[in-house]
């Protein structure tokens, strides 16, 4: 059985696939404006990706319960 921390990641990783531009930019504190729009803002994505991925699975957490207002008691 998974435990209920196992899940709560899995929920973030989830919720982050599907995060828009403007959350991004709130949880980054990156500007999609300060990147080249050439390649679709691609590179914004990435940084976008590459924050997230250099967080801790708790810290993943921390901020899907923050930002998708989910806390779990």
């Amino acid at each position: 059985m998974r435990s209920t921390k196992d899940l709560n990641h899995n929920k973030a990783e989830q919720w982050w696939r599907k995060t828009d531009f403007r959350q991004m930019e709130n949880i980054t504190g990156y500007r999609q404006f300060e990147f080249d729009p050439e390649d679709g803002y691609q590179a914004f994505v990435d940084a976008c990706n590459n924050y997230w991925n250099s967080l801790s699975r708790d810290g993943k957490t921390c901020i899907w319960e923050k930002f998708a207002g989910t806390v779990n008691n």
